[in-house]
């Protein structure tokens, strides 16, 4: 089992690095879509844990 990331476009799921398998193998994807604190960390000036505390925050008051 491996574990590999990817990214959607055109609807086609398209591997960030090449996969060790044979060409037209039939392969099982599991979909986990990255955490908005993971999408958001570099882009701004604050922790992944600052960022997912206003997170919290937001969810507890919806």
């Amino acid at each position: 089992m491996e574990t590999v990331e990817a990214v959607y476009e055109n609807g086609v799921l398209k591997p960030k690095k090449k996969l060790n398998i044979p060409e037209g193998s039939e392969v099982r994807v599991k979909i986990i879509p990255r955490r908005i604190s993971e999408r958001a960390f570099g882009v701004v000036k604050l922790s992944k844990e600052e960022i997912e505390g206003i997170i919290e925050a937001i969810e507890d008051e919806w």
